[in-house]
């Protein structure tokens, strides 16, 4: 019964540290969000697709930012998943030296397309 008891604490015990230590990027300074709103207002463009068909919309997007000054996006939300898969690829693809500085913080930005602002 002992070993029993001294089993079940050990794997408390197990569980408690490893859910400690599992966690997730910390949310990004002010001048992290800052500096990735100003990347993504350069270059992230209104897609051809989208004004050819008049369509508005805003993606909500987490991203985690890479030590080589890239992004990963973890999370993105949209109600059309071409406008998703577009400003998911995108952002994916750049890199910018400014963002080294804020490798490992998780930025959450709503990118807002509107045919007012073309």
């Amino acid at each position: 019964m002992k070993t029993r008891i001294a089993t079940v604490f050990l794997m408390l015990g197990l569980f408690l540290v490893s859910s400690a230590f599992a966690a997730e990027a910390p949310l990004a300074s002010k001048k992290a969000r800052k500096e990735v709103t100003k990347i993504i207002k350069k270059e992230v463009k209104y897609p051809e697709f989208a004004i050819e068909e008049k369509f508005q919309c805003c993606v909500v997007i987490s991203v985690v930012i890479q030590e080589d000054g890239t992004m990963e996006v973890d999370c993105a939300n949209c109600v059309d998943q071409r406008m998703k898969d577009y400003v998911v690829s995108t952002l994916e693809d750049l890199h910018s030296e400014k963002l080294k500085e804020y490798a490992g913080q998780n930025v959450q930005v709503r990118i807002k397309f509107s045919l007012l602002s073309i």
